[in-house]
C-alpha cells in the first residue's frame, strides 16, 4: 500500500473532515502520470522533445506539397481520394508522407521529433491549396482535389498513429503548438485541432483519432501546460479515487464544466427576465427590487466577458452569435439607462412614468434573444447543433440576397423620388418607402400608385413586384434550400467541426483563473487586491476564492470524477486505454464496468474492479455451460481459420491484378500501336492482309503476354500458400501460448 500524503488545503481539512478521512482508505498502485515537461520522458511519447524550428516547419510542408502535386497531377473525384481502398492516396503516398518530414530513421526520438509535425504542416498545405483555389479559378478543381488529398493523408495518419501510440498522437501531433516561417515571418503558435476548425476541414475532423483527442479535452483529462503553453499535458487526478484530489477549483476549467455552468446560469438569466418583465403590476414607478437588480448585475457580467474576449482575441471575436449577444446586451443596456433615469430625482422633460414604461417595452423587446440565446449552449445536441450550423449557413447565403435587394430597392426609389418632386412637390415619400419595404414581405399595394404618375408609377411598381416577389424571393429560396441541403448531407461532420469549436472556445480562454459570467464580477471586485500581491499570493488567494463560490459544482464534479477515476483505474490494470469500458455491448461479455458497487461510502476502492472481475466470470462461465450442453453444437476450429483467410483473399486479388494491370494494359496499348501503323484489313475473301513478318512479331507478343498472365497467376497462388502457411503457424504458436 502507498502512503497516503495529507490533501495541500487545509481549508478542507479543518472544514470538510469526513471527506479528509476518506484519503486514509485503500489505496491502488497506479500508473504516475506526467503533469509538467520536467516530468514527461521520452517514453511517455516523448514531450520533452524540442519542437522543430519554423524553418524546419516549412520545409516538411514544402516536400509535403511536393509530394501531393505528384500525386495528385489532375483531377479526381472526391470520393476516389477518399476511399478506403483509394489508388490515389496508398499506403506508399503515406509512407512518402511520414519519411518527407526528414529525421534519421534509426533515432526514434529524432524520427519523432519531426514526425509530430506532419499534421500540422498537411493541414498548412492544405490552405495553401484553398489559397490557390481562391486566387487561381482555372484551375480551382485541381487544387480542391489536391486539398483533399491532404486530408485524406492528415486523416489516414492519426488513424495509424492512434493504434500504434496514442498518447504520441494526442500530445505531440494535435496538440502541440508550432510555428511556420511563411514570407520570412513565423507565424503564431497553433496546433493541428485549432487549424483543423479553422479552416473547417471536415475529412480531419472526422477521423477517430482526432475525435478521441477532442473528448478527452472536452472531459478534462488532457490541460495545457502553465509552464508552456505551447503544449499539453495529461492530468494526474483523473484515475485519483480520492474526493479530496477531484474537489480542485481547477477542474473548473474542463470545458465540459463550464459548458454547464453556463447553462445553469443561462436558465437562472432566463427565471430572472421573465420576473423581471413580467413583474410590473402598476401604473406608479416601482423602485428596483431584488431580482431585477440580479438581472442587471448578470447582464454586467456577461457585457463584461464580452469585452474581454473583444479585447485578447481581437477581430476573430466577431461571429454570428457574438453580434447576437452585443445586440441583446446593447438592448437591455438601453432599457436599464432609462429605467434609472425613471428612479433617479431628476427633474426631466417627461415624467417619471413615461421613461419606466418605455423601459419596460424596450426590455420586453429583448425577450427573442434570451430565449433564442439557450440555443447557443443547447448546441452539444446533435438535432440543436446541426440547425445552428444550417442557420448560420442561411445567414452567409442571404448575404446575397439581400445585397442584389439593396441595389433594387435603391434604383426604383430613385426613380419613384424623381416621380414624386417632377412637378417641384413631395408628396408621398413616406408612403413610397413604406411599400418598397413591405413589397419585400408580400404586403405591398398597388392602390397607392394609381393616381400618382400615370402611368410612369405603375409600371416601375410593378417592375419592382415583379422582380421582388417572383425572382429575388425564389432565389432566396433556392439559397436556403441549397444551405440546408448541403448541412444535413454532412450533419455528423459539421456536428463535429461543430463541437471542436465550442471546445476551442474553453481552451483558448485567456484567463488561467475561470471565473465564469456573472462570477466574473468577483474577480473584478477582488481586482484591486490582485494588483498589490505577488505572482504566487494572488495564485493562492484566487484559489481560495474559486474554490468557496465554486464548492457546490465541486462537490458534485467531484463525486462524478471519482466513480469514473475507478473505471480507468480498472483499464489500466487491464492495459486498456482509460476511456475503455465505456459502454457495456452485448457482444462483448468481458467489456463494461460494475460502478453500481462503488458509492460514496464504500469502504474499498477496489470493490467495482471485483465486482466487475466477478461479473465478467461468471457471464464467461454461463456462456461455457451454455455452448457444452450439445457437444455438437461448436463449430470447428478449422471455420476460424477460414474466416482469417478468406479477410485476405480479396486484398491478395486486388494486389495482384494491381502489379499486372499496367504491363498487361502497356502490352495490349503496343499492339494496338502496331496494328493501327500497318493498317489490318480483311479482304472479301476473309484472309488477312497483315504481311508475314509483322504477323510473327504480332503472334510472338501475344505469347509473351500469355506467358506473363500465366506467370501472374502462379504468383498469385504462391502468395496465397504463404499467407495460409503465415496463418497456421500463427495459430499453431498461439495454440501453444
Amino acid at each position: 500500500m502507498l502512503k497516503y500524503n495529507p490533501p495541500h488545503s487545509t481549508v478542507l481539512y479543518h472544514t470538510l473532515p469526513v471527506l479528509y478521512t476518506w484519503g486514509l482508505l485503500e489505496q491502488l498502485m497506479s500508473e504516475q502520470l506526467p503533469v509538467d515537461n520536467e516530468g514527461c520522458q521520452p517514453a511517455n511519447s516523448g514531450y520533452n522533445v524540442e519542437a522543430p524550428t519554423s524553418r524546419q516547419v516549412l520545409r516538411v510542408a514544402l516536400n509535403l506539397k511536393y509530394l501531393v502535386d505528384k500525386v495528385v497531377p489532375v483531377t479526381y473525384g472526391c470520393d476516389e481520394i477518399e476511399s478506403d481502398h483509394s489508388s490515389v492516396v496508398t499506403p506508399a503516398v503515406v509512407q512518402l508522407a511520414l519519411e518527407a518530414c526528414g529525421g534519421d530513421p534509426e533515432d526514434k526520438k529524432n524520427r519523432d521529433k519531426y514526425r509530430a509535425v506532419v499534421v500540422f504542416a498537411l493541414l498548412k498545405v492544405y490552405g495553401w491549396y484553398s489559397q490557390l483555389a481562391a486566387t487561381e479559378l482555372h484551375n480551382a478543381e485541381l487544387y480542391e482535389s489536391r486539398g483533399v488529398a491532404a486530408q485524406q493523408l492528415c486523416k489516414i495518419i492519426i488513424d495509424q498513429e492512434e493504434m500504434n501510440d496514442l498518447h504520441f498522437m494526442f500530445m505531440q501531433m494535435l496538440l502541440r503548438r508550432y510555428t511556420i516561417n511563411e514570407n520570412d515571418e513565423d507565424s503564431e503558435p497553433a496546433n493541428a485541432i485549432e487549424l483543423a476548425s479553422d479552416m473547417h476541414c471536415t475529412i480531419v475532423i472526422g477521423s477517430g483519432g482526432f475525435q478521441r483527442c477532442l473528448t478527452w479535452l472536452w472531459r478534462g483529462w488532457i490541460i495545457q501546460n502553465r509552464r508552456d503553453p505551447t503544449t499539453f499535458i495529461r492530468d494526474e487526478t483523473v484515475s485519483s479515487p480520492y474526493f479530496i484530489d477531484h474537489f480542485n477549483p481547477d477542474r473548473i476549467k474542463t470545458p465540459k464544466y463550464q459548458n454547464l455552468l453556463n447553462i445553469f446560469f443561462s436558465i437562472l438569466f432566463l427565471v430572472l427576465y421573465t420576473v423581471v418583465v413580467n413583474g410590473k403590476n402598476s401604473v406608479t414607478v416601482s423602485p428596483i427590487d431584488l431580482p431585477e437588480l440580479v438581472f442587471y448585475l448578470f447582464t454586467l457580467g456577461n457585457i463584461l466577458e464580452e469585452m474581454t474576449k473583444m479585447y485578447y482575441i481581437g477581430a476573430a471575436y466577431f461571429s454570428f452569435w457574438s453580434s447576437f449577444n452585443l445586440t441583446m446586451y446593447s438592448i437591455i443596456s438601453v432599457s436599464f439607462v432609462l429605467r434609472i433615469l425613471s428612479v433617479a430625482p431628476l427633474k426631466l422633460h417627461n415624467p417619471s412614468e413615461y421613461w419606466d414604461k418605455i423601459s419596460y417595452r424596450i426590455l420586453s423587446c429583448a425577450a427573442p434573444f434570451v430565449w433564442s440565446r439557450m440555443l447557443l449552449y443547447l448546441e452539444s445536441e446533435p438535432f440543436v447543433g446541426v440547425m445552428l450550423v444550417v442557420l448560420k449557413h442561411m445567414m452567409k447565403e442571404s448575404a446575397v440576397f439581400f445585397v442584389l435587394l439593396v441595389l433594387i430597392m435603391v434604383g426604383f426609389c430613385q426613380g419613384f423620388l424623381g416621380l414624386d418632386s417632377a412637378d417641384g412637390h413631395r408628396e408621398i415619400t413616406g408612403t413610397i418607402m413604406e411599400n418598397l419595404t413591405i413589397a419585400v414581405l408580400g404586403l405591398g399595394s398597388f392602390d397607392k400608385f394609381k393616381r400618382f404618375a400615370p402611368p410612369y408609377a405603375e409600371i416601375l411598381y410593378y417592375s419592382y413586384y415583379f422582380i421582388v416577389s417572383v425572382i429575388l424571393l425564389n432565389i432566396l429560396i433556392a439559397l436556403y434550400a441549397n444551405a440546408y441541403q448541403r448541412v444535413v448531407d454532412n450533419a455528423a461532420d459539421e456536428y463535429m467541426a461543430l463541437m471542436v469549436q465550442k471546445t476551442l472556445r474553453f481552451i483558448r480562454a485567456p484567463d488561467e483563473d475561470v471565473f465564469v459570467a456573472p462570477l466574473n464580477l468577483i474577480e473584478l471586485l477582488f481586482s484591486p487586491v490582485f494588483a498589490f500581491l505577488s505572482k504566487a499570493k494572488k495564485s493562492q488567494l484566487s484559489y481560495y476564492v474559486m474554490m468557496v463560490i465554486y464548492s457546490p459544482t465541486l462537490v458534485l464534479v467531484a463525486l462524478s470524477e471519482v466513480r469514473t477515476s475507478k473505471r480507468i483505474k480498472y483499464n489500466r490494470l487491464k492495459n486498456l486505454p482509460d476511456d475503455a469500458n465505456e459502454v457495456d455491448t452485448a457482444w462483448d461479455l468481458t467489456d463494461g464496468y460494475v460502478d453500481e458497487e462503488d458509492t460514496l461510502f464504500t469502504r474499498s476502492h477496489t470493490s467495482g474492479i471485483r465486482a466487475t472481475n466477478k461479473k465478467n466470470k461468471f457471464s464467461l462461465q454461463v456462456q461455457r455451460e451454455a455452448e457444452a450442453k450439445d457437444p455438437k453444437f461448436s463449430v470447428p476450429r478449422e471455420w476460424y481459420s477460414k474466416v482469417k483467410h478468406i479477410c485476405h483473399k480479396h486484398e491478395q486479388e486486388k494486389c495482384a491484378s494491381d502489379d499486372g494491370s499496367n504491363d498487361l494494359s502497356e502490352k495490349v496499348s503496343e499492339l494496338l500501336v502496331k496494328l493501327s501503323k500497318v493498317g489490318l484489313s480483311v479482304n472479301s475473301s476473309g484472309s488477312s492482309t497483315l504481311p508475314d513478318e509483322v504477323f510473327k512479331e504480332f503472334k510472338t507478343d501475344v505469347e509473351k503476354l500469355g506467358n506473363m498472365v500465366q506467370e501472374l497467376n502462379d504468383l498469385k497462388r504462391e502468395l496465397k500458400d504463404i499467407s495460409d502457411m503465415k496463418s497456421l503457424l500463427k495459430e499453431i504458436v498461439n495454440q501453444k501460448k
